[in-house]
């Protein structure tokens, strides 16, 4: 998906520090996966070293299919660890509910975990890129 933002500061990193408003969210069909519903700052990459000065507006392509992996990781793994850990504390230890239900929270927090690593591990691949510089030209 593509979309418009400003620039608001060309980072050492070669990361560029993206701006914008809610209006840009309304088309978005990633909103539902976004984890930037309440900031208005961004991170993207320039991978093809476009020549851009604060304050212009690019495109960008933002990713959908990364967005809603990181997404799943973070939502769908927990759930799907929290009946293992409960099955298993309930069946190798012949815990009761509560000690059972603890073990299904313990590996809730070790799929949270899981995803945390795996989403700081690959932050630079999930950024937006942008794709044209100022007014869709490179300049």
């Amino acid at each position: 998906m593509y979309t418009e933002a400003k620039v608001k500061e060309i980072k050492q990193d070669g990361t560029v520090l993206m701006g914008c408003d809610t209006k840009a969210c309304e088309g978005c069909k990633c909103k539902m996966f976004c984890n930037n519903k309440e900031e208005s700052e961004f991170a993207a990459r320039n991978d093809r070293n476009i020549k851009i000065s604060e304050g212009d507006t690019v495109r960008l392509y933002l990713p959908p299919g990364k967005t809603i992996l990181s997404t799943a990781m973070v939502f769908a793994l927990p759930l799907a660890l929290f009946p293992l850990g409960y099955i298993l504390m309930k069946s190798l230890l012949h815990t009761g509910e509560i000690v059972s239900a603890l073990g299904g929270f313990a590996a809730m927090g070790v799929a949270f975990a899981i995803a945390a690593i795996i989403n700081i591990k690959n932050k630079k691949a999930l950024m937006p890129v942008i794709s044209d510089g100022p007014k869709g030209e490179d300049k």
